[in-house]
């Protein structure tokens, strides 16, 4: 009977181990299935608690730790993974994807987009890591030709219509970006990123009241959500309601006292209330941390000129004239860019504006972009040579200085 119960006790236990096991690894396939990879995490740490040994289990939490960002945990699993399995193809293709989405480019993204086609088992996570690699690199035309092949075979995923949907945003194509965020929020109604950015693009087209729902259901959720409320004190100043726009920039100063967004709201709703004074401080403060935001010098220009500071405002109108002409060029550079390599020209002048506005990792990737289309293109090197100069970097700057042809 003793030995019995011993054995009835040991299938029992197992039965429970197994039946453990299987839930955490089951409820964190669902998780991810969800794309709720902070649960899925979850999952997966129980699960390895319970199958340390288990390659599977660690391989699974690295690829679950990158698709959330977390690279030192991604690569920490991964590496005890090949400790316990080996290094496999699986593995292999998993590193190159963990480098390519922080945005190490170059040789990897070359050979995965060579060698992973369309009936990849994985080229939908090839796809992903690519798209969000691109977007880290500001390599626009590439993260939106990845989105177009990924939304080609998964429609139904939100994701490459939210990224799709950046991508037109900065490239100045509002309408397009509008499309993409208002099918994004189809696909995934509950989704915060693609409420924000629907908004946000609303308030661009002049449509306050609908972007107004779309904040109020964030902060519903999330009251301290600081967007959101930046992006609801702009839609009460669009609708003549300054007044009410105020406590809101207040809840977000109390908590980011050097945001330039709330500094710069702040301003504007002292001028819709009549307090040129008071605003000057407000888009001072904003203008010295950003002056090249056209916007912010807009309206001080405009705030100057109230109170007859009209020499100061001449002064920084011809500079606002200057900065909006390098905007529009740049908007322009950027829809000529294309994934073909056929021309360097709009990479390398698109590089040196950007740089020139202060946008220095868009400006740096434009250039290097210049010179993976065209490796000899002298201009790029020199204006390279300028900037890794001026960066108190001058191994970098000899280094193109020399390629450049110039003394």
């Amino acid at each position: 009977m003793v030995l019995g119960l011993v054995a009835l006790a040991s299938v029992g236990w197992w039965g429970w181990d197994w039946y453990r096991v299987r839930r955490e690894w089951r409820e964190a396939e669902d998780a991810i299935q969800r794309r709720e990879f902070a649960v899925a995490a979850s999952h997966m740490d129980r699960y390895r608690e319970l199958r340390p040994d288990d390659p599977a289990g660690w391989f699974l939490s690295a690829r679950t730790a990158r698709r959330r960002g977390h690279f030192a945990d991604a690569t920490r699993y991964l590496e005890t993974c090949e400790k316990l399995g080996g290094v496999t193809d699986s593995t292999r293709l998993e590193r190159d994807l963990l480098r390519v989405q922080q945005g190490e480019l170059g040789a990897i993204d070359v050979h995965l987009r060579a060698t992973v086609g369309p009936d990849h088992p994985e080229v939908l996570l090839v796809l992903e890591a690519l798209a969000r690699g691109y977007l880290t690199a500001e390599r626009w035309a590439d993260a939106r030709q990845a989105c177009e092949l990924w939304r080609a075979l998964e429609p139904d995923h939100p994701w490459p219509w939210l990224w799709a949907g950046r991508i037109s945003e900065r490239m100045v194509q509002i309408e397009q970006a509008g499309e993409f965020y208002r099918r994004a929020l189809e696909l995934d109604p509950e989704d915060r990123d693609t409420r924000v950015a629907l908004a946000r693009v609303l308030v661009w087209q002049r449509q306050p009241v609908a972007a107004v729902e779309h904040y109020e259901w964030v902060l519903a959720r999330t009251p301290d959500d600081a967007e959101a409320l930046l992006g609801l004190a702009r839609c009460r100043i669009e609708q003549g309601r300054a007044n009410e726009a105020v406590p809101l920039l207040e809840r977000v100063l109390n908590h980011e006292p050097d945001s330039i967004a709330a500094q710069y709201l702040r301003g504007k709703a002292a001028m819709e209330l009549r307090d040129a004074s008071g605003a000057e401080g407000w888009l001072r403060r904003a203008f010295r941390t950003d002056p090249n935001d056209a916007e912010i010098l807009h309206l001080l220009v405009l705030c100057l000129r109230a109170q007859g500071k009209n020499a100061e405002a001449d002064t920084l109108g011809s500079q606002l004239e200057n900065l909006q002409r390098d905007l529009r060029r740049l908007a322009e550079l950027r829809r000529l860019i294309t994934p073909k390599l056929a021309d360097s020209e709009p990479c390398h002048e698109a590089g040196v504006i950007a740089l020139r506005l202060g946008r220095t990792k868009e400006g740096i990737n434009l250039l290097h972009e210049a010179l993976r289309r065209k490796g000899d293109h002298r201009p790029t090197h020199a204006a390279l040579a300028e900037f890794y100069r001026k960066a108190g970097q001058p191994g970098l700057a000899d280094y193109h200085q020399k390629l450049a042809g110039t003394p």
